[in-house]
């Protein structure tokens, strides 16, 4: 399954907006055969969320945030880069 990184510019919020958001999130993904949440990064000070989901494709991640009542600024298809890749490979050396 591919994942994509969405930017979701939500401006000021408290913890309790970031709470309630994902909240709808968990509440409207089964929805959405295949979508799993992978995981968030808030930036309080720059107003955003980056969020981490794996989904059939960008329209179905449109679809989940619009159900949700989230913001879906921009959602662009990424590869992860794990450390412990990197970690064996250089134990190994």
């Amino acid at each position: 399954m591919p994942l994509y990184k969405i930017r979701r510019v939500i401006g000021p919020a408290t913890q309790e907006d970031v709470d309630a958001a994902a909240f709808r999130a968990i509440v409207c993904a089964p929805q959405f055969p295949g979508l799993r949440w992978v995981h968030s990064y808030w930036d309080p000070a720059g107003g955003c969320l980056d969020c981490y989901y794996e989904a059939a494709n960008p329209e179905q991640v449109h679809q989940h945030a619009e159900l949700s009542r989230i913001p879906c600024d921009e959602v662009v298809e990424v590869q992860p880069v794990e450390p412990e890749s990197y970690r064996s490979q250089a134990a190994a050396s």
